[in-house]
This record gives structure tokens, C-alpha cells and sequence, in this order.
């Protein structure tokens, strides 16, 4: 047997990475310029990563890493990587997650040699000048098919390669998606000029690929279930045939509508619906059809109970304040209430759909080969995860339901730390089968699987190599697909397959087009605009801690404003003494009218302010909700006339930023200004006591309350010890030790303390 070999390198650590020629010759290729690398799941982009990270802190010895991910389980699993292989010191590899507060990441920014990270949370700190990226050498994005839209990718890597002093970006992902403009479009949004790609079939990489068994499992719909199918589709032709007399589509065949072509026509009349006087009408059918769509696919891919908890909530929706009237209708259509009937017989009479008994088969002949077999269950819906989770427990399985956080209608999901605890728990042998939906197929090192079972299929390329990533990956594997024939199973698999071959041809012909380089005298462009902008007064603009993750922040960061984050009382954005201003979207507008937010609001903004302005930032404030038009007239005449309240219309947040980033200019460069943070009138002694402590550094209303549920009073507050104060549950030393600072430092009006001194 050939003994391993093992890359040297002063910052990896001794017999930490195997030689593989492919890992070489990628990481090679990355060190100094900006890539995008695809390779199949289990075939080391974490040490690919990590070799990048090695070669570029040895060229500059000064310099950190940041590596950011989509979630703080896949940041922690990195960071245990890294720890593994880079030879710095543990400490100098540290991970930003929500738990880090703002005031410990700017000291840990200072002394890291590697940041792993959301990247949200880089976003925040680099819209917040918490950070400067002046000296990272290396932007490693996980997942980097993410990279498009408003994700929070493109803003850091965009800021990145405006500060960094020698960036460069590293891009990794298994599957960067089907159509040529996204991958353009991650291409560009990341400043990609080289793309190294690997398939499970490339020279270089077969021999460390592991082979993976697929098993295709066919199962029939019984007639009992067939029944209510039938219901199903007839109360959906009747809406589909309304929407082919209109000519919306050509025929009202069921097999050539998908759900997709449905919230195109239903996009397409919320846009008409001010001209065309039945456009709501129709809208309510093609909600009505998109619902039923939803429900004929619960049916055949997940089950009857599945099927019945969709129209429960339905019928628990309908019952909220300013519930669609759409909804109850659909709930009292004849057809609907005789499928709802005939469910809940089939449910009673213990009729289940097929795939619960092939799934109990597939698993029981899996165990019975491989009593240790670790097995993982997708599934789309957190209903059938239940039900599959509960019929594997009354079998007597050691099993586990691993879902997202999100909390959803009788149904609640599992926090950061209770998701670790179960991969651990899994890893470890107490489980040894996860019934997971779409958190686990991304990226986490969920335990090596001997056995992957699709209960459903997707229709995504992506998702689909994600779950078949979960088994081979350090030994042969297997995966099998429950499909039910003649229904959307077969019909999603077919569509990934087609994507995945689309998605494999599409990279390799822009992974061979020669992406042309940067012209110099672009370059010197660069250069020449960084210069401009550094010359000119720096301008600042306060903003509510509420606006921090807005797209009107990031636009004022690109348009090199400084952010200041605080708490307002009164307004979203302070840019000098007199100028407030308040930015609502349409529906935000709206929304406080209806709660009766928004008369006390303008109140506040102009009795405190010399020039408030109010900025409303989208269009069409009419037929998106059930007001009045005349309540709408009469609340905009009402704050102009009657407040004196200037109103600015903006279409979008870029274009609301640039208004407030015109404003705060002239404030601050015609005229000599400081900005002033009115206070919100307090209404009681309790208001008055709790804004004491919240002027204090990094206490918030939350802290204010506990400080004084615990001391009771202002007077009893200022006089405890630090290691008093520390014992609130949130303070801690370091904010009781900096309390303590601006109550006994004597005031000096020469050396006001500044927020950053203290």
C-alpha cells in the first residue's frame, strides 16, 4: 500500500492535508487572482480554502482571512477545519455569530488572523465602520452561487474590493446553478477572472470519488386517494377555464399550468388592477389556483395529513383580521369541502399514501445489511417530517426530526444550538436516522450516510446535488428516490436531471471563455476615483438601529457615507441639527395608518425637528390594501397641510439613498452642523428611568428594564460595584466595567468622552 503523502507549508500544520494533484493545481490557480471553484460535495473545498488562506497570510504576514458562510453551523464547522490545519494560534481563528456582541467584534477584529462569519454580520460591521478591510487578504465565500441580488455577499465582496489593499476573492461552491446570466452575474458580482471546475468524472478527481448506488422506487396512488385527486383538479380547472376565456392562458389542461406560469398572471394583474375593474376578480381565481395547485401536490408526493394541516391553517388564516376574503371562499367552494370530508374519512380509516410503507421497507433492509447505518430522510414539508419522524419512532428507530428555526403555525422550529446538538447526537451513534427538510442539504457535515432517501424529488438542480452530497463522500453510498408515478415526482425529476446536465455544460463553456482582464487605464481610473472620494469632507448620517440591514444603508455605504448606528426615538435617519427624516415603504405607509402609527409619529418628527421630511419609497400606495382611497388622500393632505411636513417619493431604495446622501452633503458641507438626536417625549416616570440607563454604553431598552427589576432604583443603580453590575444577565464585565467609567470620570468640557472612548 502507498504510503500518504502530505503538503508542507509553514502555516499548515504537519500531516494535516493529503496530497491530491487536483487540490494542488486548484489551489495553485487561486492564490492570485479572483475564482470560482466547483467541485463535487466531499472532495475538500474546505482545504482548498485553507491551503488558499495558508499561501496568502505567508505573503503578507500582517494581513487576516475572512471566510464567511450562509449560516452560523456552517461558519463553526469551518472554523473546526481551519483549527485543524492552519498552523496560527487558535485563538487568532475566531467565529462572528449573533451571540458576539458589536462591542466585542471590534476588539476581536484587531487581533484575528481568521474571521468566519455570516455575512450579515460582516455586512454590519462594514456598513458601521466597526471594521476596516484595508489589510484582508483573502474573501472566502461558501456557497457562492448565493452571490446575486440583494444578498449579502455582493455587498461585502463590492466593499472588499474597494478597501483591501491586496484582495483577493475565493469562491466555492458544488453547484453554482442551471442558467448561464446568474453564474455571469456571480462571475461578476464577485470579480471573477478564473474558474476551476471538477466533476465526479474528471481524470484528476476519480480516483477519490466514491461510488453512489441510485435506487429508483416507484409507488402507485390507491384509488381511495385517487378520488379526492379527481375533486382536486376539477375545482382547479374551473378557475383555470375563467383565466383561458380572459386569455391569460391558452388551454385549461392541468398538465401544461404549473404554479410558476400562475404567479407570473398574478403579477401581471396586481399591475392592472387600477385600469381594469375585474382584475382583483381574476386575481382571487388565480389565487384560488395556485392554493389548490399546492394541495394536489401535497397530496401526491407527501400524504393525506399533510394535505389536511395545509387547509387547516388555511382555515386558521382566514380567521385573522384582514384575512384575503379569497381564502374563504375557497374554503366554502363545494368541491374543496367534499375533498376536506372524504380526507378526513381516509385519515380515520388509516389509509396512508404508499411512500410511508416503502420508505419503513428501504430503511428496515438497510439496518438489517448495516446495523450501524447512518441514514438521512429529505423531505420538503416540516408536516411530513413529522409524520415520518413519528412513524420511524413508533417502529422503534432512533430517529430525529432536524428542521430549520423558523417558527411556523403550530409548529416550532429548532434553535442554532438544538440543530448542533442533534448532528452531534447523530454523529455520535444516539441517532442514527435524520429526517431533515432543506437546512440539511447545505453544506453541513452531517455525518458520512450510508443511505440518502429522497421521500420527494425537487425540481432544483442545486438542492439535488446537495442531498446526494450527504452519502460517498469517504465511502461508497446509496441513494434512493420514492417517486409515485404518473404525478409532480416524476415530473421534478426529470426537470433537476435536465438542469443538472444544462447546469454541468452551461460552467464548463464560461470556465473556457477568456474572461478579459482589466485594462490598466481602468485601473488607473480606479485609483484616481478612490482618491476623489478620500479628498472630499466625510459625510455622516445617523441611522435607526431598525434601518441598519436596509438596502437605503448599504446604498449610503457605496455612496461612501459614514453610518453611525443608534437607537432613535424619533426618525430613521439624522443627517444634522435640524434635518430628521422619516422613510417609510408604501405598504409601510399604509400599514401605519391602519394601526394608527402614523399621525402620533409625524407629531414627534416636527415638534422635534426644525426640517423633518417624510420619504415615501415605492409606488402605487393604492389597491394594495383594503383603505379607502380617500383615507389615503386625506392622510397625505392632512401631512402636508395640517403638520407642515415636506413629502419626497422615491421608487426604491437606491434611489431614497441617494436623496438622504444629497441631504446630508448640503447640510454638512454648505453649512457648519452637528446632528442632534431628539429624544422621544417620555410618557411616564418608567420611560423617564429606563432612557437614564439606555443613554449609558451598550444598554438597550431590554438591559434598562433588568437593571432596574433588579436594583430598583437610578439611585441604587449608580452606586454598585462593577462585579454588581456584571451579575445582570447580559451586562457582563466588560459593559459594567465601562458604566462604571462614565459615572465616576469627571466631566471635562475640553474631552467630552466620545461613544468611541468609552
Amino acid at each position: 500500500m502507498e504510503e500518504k503523502k502530505y503538503i508542507n507549508h509553514p502555516y499548515l500544520k504537519e500531516n494535516s492535508i493529503e496530497q491530491r494533484l487536483y487540490q494542488e493545481t486548484i489551489t495553485a490557480s487561486c492564490v492570485e487572482q479572483n475564482s470560482l471553484v466547483v467541485l463535487p460535495t466531499g472532495l475538500g473545498k474546505t482545504l482548498i480554502a485553507g491551503m488558499v488562506a495558508a499561501f496568502r497570510l505567508q505573503m503578507f504576514n500582517d494581513a487576516f482571512v475572512i471566510f464567511l458562510a450562509p449560516t452560523r453551523p456552517l461558519a463553526l464547522q469551518h472554523a473546526e477545519t481551519f483549527k485543524s490545519i492552519l498552523n496560527v494560534d487558535e485563538k487568532e481563528i475566531v467565529v462572528f455569530t449573533g451571540e458576539v456582541s458589536p462591542e466585542e467584534r471590534i476588539e476581536k477584529w484587531r487581533d484575528a488572523k481568521v474571521v468566519l462569519a455570516t455575512p450579515q454580520i460582516v455586512e454590519n460591521d462594514v456598513i458601521t465602520s466597526r471594521v476596516n478591510l484595508k489589510k484582508c487578504t483573502l474573501l472566502i465565500l461558501d456557497e457562492a452561487h448565493r452571490a446575486v441580488g440583494n444578498y449579502s455577499y455582493v455587498f461585502v465582496a463590492e466593499q472588499y474590493l474597494k478597501q483591501a489593499n491586496k484582495p483577493l476573492i475565493l469562491g466555492l461552491t458544488a453547484s453554482p446553478g442551471v442558467q448561464r446570466e446568474k453564474i455571469e452575474e456571480v462571475c461578476k458580482n464577485l470579480g471573477i477572472r478564473n474558474i476551476e471546475v471538477r466533476t465526479e468524472k474528471s481524470p484528476d478527481v476519480l480516483p477519490y470519488v466514491k461510488e453512489i448506488k441510485m435506487d429508483w422506487v416507484l409507488v402507485s396512488l390507491p384509488s381511495s386517494i385517487l378520488e379526492i385527486k379527481k375533486i382536486l383538479e376539477n375545482a382547479l380547472v374551473k378557475r383555470l377555464r375563467t383565466l383561458k376565456e380572459k386569455r391569460f392562458i391558452e388551454s385549461y389542461n392541468i398538465k401544461t399550468i404549473s404554479r410558476k406560469q400562475l404567479i407570473q398572471i398574478q403579477n401581471q394583474l396586481a399591475k392592472e388592477r387600477q385600469t381594469q375593474p375585474e382584475a382583483f376578480e381574476l386575481m382571487a381565481k388565480v389565487a384560488a389556483a395556485i392554493r389548490i395547485t399546492h394541495a394536489l401536490e401535497l397530496l401526491e408526493t407527501q400524504g393525506l395529513e399533510a394535505l389536511q394541516n395545509f387547509f387547516y391553517k388555511l382555515e386558521e388564516r382566514s380567521k385573522l383580521t384582514g384575512s384575503p376574503k379569497g381564502i374563504k371562499d375557497l374554503l366554502m367552494d363545494d368541491e374543496i369541502a367534499t375533498a376536506r370530508i372524504k380526507i378526513k374519512n381516509l385519515i380515520e380509516s388509516q389509509v396512508k399514501h404508499p411512500k410511508i410503507g416503502k420508505m419503513l421497507q428501504i430503511v428496515k433492509e438497510q439496518l438489517s445489511e448495516k446495523i450501524n447505518s447512518r441514514i438521512i430522510i429529505f423531505t420538503q414539508y416540516r408536516d411530513s417530517a413529522g409524520k415520518i419522524n413519528e412513524t420511524l419512532k413508533g417502529e422503534g428507530y432512533r430517529v430525529e426530526r432536524f428542521v430549520g428555526q423558523a417558527n411556523k403555525l403550530g409548529d416550532k422550529g429548532l434553535s442554532q444550538k438544538q440543530q448542533a446538538e442533534i448532528i452531534e447526537k447523530f454523529k455520535q451513534g444516539v441517532y442514527n436516522i435524520l429526517v431533515a427538510t432543506s437546512v440539511a442539504e447545505e453544506g453541513l457535515d452531517i455525518s458520512e450516510c450510508d443511505l440518502v432517501i429522497f421521500y420527494d424529488t425537487v425540481p432544483s438542480a442545486i438542492r439535488n446535488i446537495q442531498r446526494r452530497g450527504r452519502t460517498g463522500r469517504k465511502r461508497p453510498g446509496r441513494v434512493a428516490l420514492i417517486i409515485t408515478k404518473g404525478t409532480r415526482d416524476e415530473a421534478y425529476y426529470w426537470s433537476a436531471k435536465k438542469k443538472e446536465r444544462e447546469m454541468k455544460s452551461t460552467i464548463k463553456v464560461i470556465a473556457k471563455k477568456q474572461l478579459e482582464p482589466v485594462k490598466e487605464e481602468d485601473k488607473q481610473q480606479i485609483k484616481l476615483e478612490n482618491y476623489l472620494q478620500e479628498e472630499e469632507k466625510e459625510i455622516v448620517v445617523y441611522v435607526d438601529n431598525r434601518e441598519i440591514g436596509s438596502d437605503v444603508v448599504r446604498g449610503l455605504k457605496k455612496l461612501n457615507i459614514r453610518i453611525v448606528p443608534k437607537q432613535l426615538q424619533v426618525a430613521d435617519y439624522l443627517v444634522s441639527e435640524s434635518v430628521a427624516i422619516e422613510r417609510k415603504t408604501a405598504e409601510d405607509f399604509l400599514q401605519s395608518i391602519v394601526d394608527k402609527r402614523l399621525f402620533p409619529q409625524v407629531k414627534e418628527i416636527t415638534s422635534k425637528y426644525e426640517k423633518p421630511i417624510l420619504i415615501i419609497e415605492g409606488q402605487d400606495l393604492y389597491g394594495r390594501r383594503a383603505i379607502h382611497p380617500e383615507a389615503i388622500r386625506g392622510a397625505l393632505i392632512s401631512i402636508v397641510v395640517d403638520f407642515r411636513l415636506p413629502l419626497i417619493w422615491t421608487l426604491n431604495p437606491q434611489e431614497t439613498a441617494r436623496i438622504i446622501h444629497t441631504i446630508a452633503r448640503r447640510e454638512q458641507t454648505e453649512r457648519e452642523t452637528r446632528i442632534y438626536v431628539a429624544e422621544k417625549t417620555p410618557g411616564s416616570l418608567k420611560d423617564l428611568q429606563e432612557r437614564v440607563l439606555t443613554g449609558l454604553p451598550g444598554i438597550d431598552q431590554i438591559l434598562a428594564k433588568r437593571m432596574l427589576n433588579t436594583f430598583n432604583t437610578l439611585e441604587a443603580i449608580f452606586t454598585k460595584s462593577e462585579e454588581e453590575l456584571s451579575e445582570v444577565k447580559g451586562l457582563g464585565k466588560k459593559k459594567a466595567e465601562k458604566i462604571k467609567k462614565v459615572i465616576t470620570s469627571k466631566y471635562r468640557d475640553d474631552n467630552t468622552p466620545t461613544e468611541k472612548s468609552v
